[in-house]
Parts: structure tokens; sequence; C-alpha cells
């Protein structure tokens, strides 16, 4: 039976899994990312990856990461939360070392397949799923088919603006939802609101917990420009399940019904009858990429 080997890319580390077709992972690791110091660095630590859980088995390879990206070139193009990693050809690299197919995405698209094949979305016939972690994401999957733009970059929620005259993004511009509601948002306002800089979004939510005023009127903030930007896309795409991934939802306790109830309030009655709204399993990404390999080579 064949398995597939799922990786994702994050800001602070690259986490690979080997996955049976039928979601069971069956190894796991992780290394340094290597982008705070160049590429080369970077497909290093991409090349070992692969090397160490290469089995005899693993029919292809899947990835996703930060966007924008060229999913028709291979290309990491860049990130606001790599910024020093540009027009990185990842795919050529692996393909030119190993002799499997390579199925590349951005991270949230990758996050949503995942989540269609074994998590909270499952059964959904227009699904759409918000990633919540260090940046903010978005994908799309609809009747079963993901969205992915023109060049793979489709669904950039995170930079969507909700307020021209906010805080700079790490994308350049102003006011991206991003900004508001992600882990580096909330501890970059933090930051520049107190003076204080916090380790983890792990503690800016322990303090938001004990009611701290700072905390508490960012996160009311982020809940609100999370909302508004649903009801966008509620509006726009009219998914029948809307699923809350990422890292961030372990802290789901905090903000989940005030952000739930917030975007009840701003859509059509008529889509609060159908709309699901719920977290989801935290399907990993690594699964999720691999789910990417299900998705065009089976």
């Amino acid at each position: 039976m064949n398995s597939y080997l799922g990786i994702d890319i994050g800001a602070g580390s690259i986490k690979a899994s080997l996955v049976h077709p039928d979601g069971t992972v069956l190894a796991n690791t992780s290394r340094p990312t290597g982008a705070a110091t160049n590429s080369k660095n970077f497909l290093e630590s991409l090349e070992n990856i692969v090397s160490e859980m290469r089995v005899p088995s693993l029919a292809a390879i899947g990835i996703g990461s930060p966007g924008p990206i060229d999913s028709d070139r291979g290309l990491l193009l860049q990130s606001a939360n790599l910024p020093l990693l540009k027009e990185v050809a990842l795919v050529d690299h692996l393909r030119n070392k190993f002799p499997y197919p390579v199925y590349y995405n951005n991270d949230a698209n990758v996050a949503a397949l995942g989540e269609y094949r074994f998590g909270n979305g499952k059964n959904s016939s227009n699904l759409l799923i918000l990633t919540l972690g260090t940046g903010l994401g978005g994908g799309w999957v609809y009747q079963g088919k993901l969205f992915n733009g023109y060049k793979g970059s489709g669904m950039e929620v995170g930079h969507v603006t909700y307020d021209p005259r906010g805080p700079i993004c790490g994308c350049g511009q102003r006011g991206c939802a991003e900004t508001y509601f992600s882990a580096s948002g909330f501890l970059t306002r933090y930051s520049e609101k107190t003076g204080t800089e916090l380790s983890s979004a792990e503690e800016f939510f322990r303090r938001a917990e004990r009611g701290e005023q700072a905390a508490v009127s960012l996160l009311d903030e982020g809940i609100e420009a999370l909302a508004q930007l649903c009801r966008g896309l509620i509006h726009t795409l009219n998914p029948d399940t809307l699923v809350f991934t990422g890292g961030l939802i372990r802290s789901w306790a905090m903000f989940g019904d005030g952000l739930k109830r917030r975007i009840q309030e701003l859509i059509f009655p008529i889509f609060r009858t159908y709309t699901r709204i719920l977290p989801g399993e935290n399907v990993s990404g690594t699964l999720g990429a691999a789910a990417l390999c299900m998705e065009y080579h089976e």
C-alpha cells in the first residue's frame, strides 16, 4: 500500500508526516526551517527531511507553505512570515534530488483539504476554512474540489483590508485582517500598546483570560475584524460549513463563542439557518499536505 509524505513549512519549523491513505500517521519528524539565514539552508532542511522519511512505500510528496506561491512553477514567492525566502524553487529542488512526484500548495489550501478529508469538513459540499496561526489564511473546497486561484494563491484572506488606516502588516499594506487576528498580530500590537513583549500567543490569551485590559481590548477588536471578514466570505461563497483551524484554536474557549455570535449577528438571516460554524479537529498541516497527494496522485 502506498504512503505519502506530507510536509508543512512554518515560520519556525518544517514538520513532516508519513501518512497512510486512510489518514493513519505512520511516522513524524521536524527540523528548524532554516529560513532565518538563507534559502540554501531552507532547501537543505527540506532535503534532509525527505531523506529521513524515505521508505519503499513512499509514492508522492505533498508540501504546504505560507504564500503567495506560484504552484505552476513550484515557487514559494514570498511570505510575510518568512521574509528572507523569495522565489524559492522548492519543487524543482526536490524533484531533482528524489524520484517522487511533488505536489505543492498554499498551507491554508492544504489545511482545507485536510479538514475536508479527515476533519470536521467531511461530507461538506461547500467548505470554507480559516487558519488561525502565525498568520491568517483561508481555503475553499467546493463540491469536492480545491479552489486554487490562478497560480495557487487564491484565498489570501488574511490580507483583506479591515481598516485602511490600521497598523502596517508584514505584507507592507495597512489594516489587513491578519494584523488584528493572528499570533503575530496579537503579539505585535500588544507590544506596541503596552511596551511589553510576550513570548507566545498562549501568554497573550492567558492575560486576556485574567482580564488584563490591554489584552482584552485587542482580543475584542480581533474578534470584530475576523467576524467582519467572515461576513464577507459567507455572503460571497455561501458555504454550508465554516471551519476554524490552526494553532490559535487551542484557545477557542477564550474567543469561539463570541466569534460565532458576532458572525451570526452580521450575516443574512437565511444563512444563519444552515451555515455551520465550528472549530476544526486540528488536522495537522502535515496530514493536509498528504491529502494534497491524495487529491492529485490517486
